[in-house]
């Protein structure tokens, strides 16, 4: 695939690029995709085509609300400012860390335009509630897939829920690219069309502007390079599933972990991050794996909200479970090409820190 683009030195909007819309269209099962420069973009030009739709102009303005969860990549929030919007923050289910459909409702206002939701670590928010309560207030819907690709909810995959999915292939994501590169679907042609122009300067005609868009085309070779790794992304997550699994058996014991939760027939969660519930000592915890050599991280320690980029904003409602659920996670490492040796050597110095702590109580 790589060679090819050298061969015919197409580098922008070029026939790699076609061909992974199209195989991205199959694999979601969706009408329309469109191929951007990251997943921040995916999510900024998501919303400004819906502000071109929805209310005729190129931007929301500040009264204009959108509904988010605070933990989260600064991605999600910086798009809806981006866009002209306000971001409201609203609070967690503390078992999925995703979204709580119930804290989106109570959030609703006469200004509220649509809702960002994120399907974090992997794992599937509750979409028909979600939708639901979408079609109840005449809401727009975008699902934030940047961690997500190839999970599903009720046997439907991600990003073909709402009104547009936008995806991330930063290299660490379960499908990435050799740098940056991004992602939009939708079934709704006007949007995709909108989108279209937008990554391209707002052309619809080369040279003629129609509204104010953006560089933010994914270029032929890093398509080429998602061409060839899409071919082994259901290998890739069934192995992230299996291994996530490996953890839970072996850690199943330990009182002090909550475990995520495991794939069922209602959310495939393909494990983007294997992220655990920790009641106690998280920090020292984390202090103790490092100093083993084991590359455990916290996603994320800080919630949107309290960052200083975003301290104007003041539309933020109860999120008492995000800010719990903060102090306590902690990600494992975790990705297909994790050997068996290692897998264990994790587990074991996991069980020896809690054998440890529970000796010394």
């Amino acid at each position: 695939q790589i060679k090819q683009c050298f061969k015919t030195h197409h580098w922008i909007l070029g026939e790699k690029l076609k061909e992974f819309e199209e195989k991205i269209k199959k694999y979601l099962k969706v009408k329309y995709a469109v191929g951007v420069a990251s997943g921040t973009d995916a999510l900024l030009l998501s919303l400004r085509a819906l502000a071109l739709k929805i209310k005729k102009e190129e931007f929301f303005s500040q009264e204009d609300e959108i509904i988010t969860t605070p933990l989260t990549f600064i991605a999600t929030a910086e798009a809806i400012i981006r866009s002209g919007a306000t971001s409201v923050f609203v609070d967690i289910d503390e078992d999925t860390f995703n979204i709580s459909p119930q804290a989106i409702k109570k959030a609703i206002s006469k200004n509220t335009k649509g809702i960002v939701v994120v399907h974090l670590y992997g794992q599937a928010c509750k979409m028909d509630s979600i939708l639901k309560i979408a079609k109840e207030y005449n809401l727009f819907v975008i699902e934030d897939c940047a961690q997500s690709f190839g999970a599903q909810f009720k046997g439907k995959k991600l990003g073909t829920w709402g009104n547009a999915g936008a995806f991330s292939f930063f290299p660490s994501k379960n499908l990435g690219a050799y740098g940056d590169a991004g992602m939009i679907v939708t079934d709704d042609l006007k949007l995709a069309q909108l989108i279209t122009y937008l990554r391209n300067h707002g052309q619809k005609k080369r040279y003629k502007a129609f509204y104010i868009g953006y560089n933010s085309r994914l270029d032929n070779l890093q398509a080429a390079v998602l061409l060839a790794k899409l071919n082994y992304i259901d290998e890739f997550n069934k192995k992230r599933i299996e291994i996530a699994k490996i953890y839970n058996q072996a850690l199943k014991e330990i009182e002090e972990i909550k475990l995520p939760q495991i794939p069922d027939e209602e959310f495939r969660h393909v494990f983007h991050l294997y992220t655990l519930c920790i009641k106690k000592r998280r920090d020292k915890l984390l202090k103790f794996l490092k100093n083993k050599g084991i590359e455990a991280r916290i996603y994320y320690p800080q919630l949107i909200p309290f960052m200083k980029a975003f301290s104007f904003l003041s539309k933020t409602k109860d999120i008492s479970s995000a800010l719990k659920i903060k102090r306590k996670i902690l990600s494992l490492p975790l990705h297909p090409f994790l050997k068996e040796k290692e897998i264990k050597y994790i587990i074991s110095q996991v069980k020896k820190f809690f054998s440890v702590y529970s000796r010394s109580v």
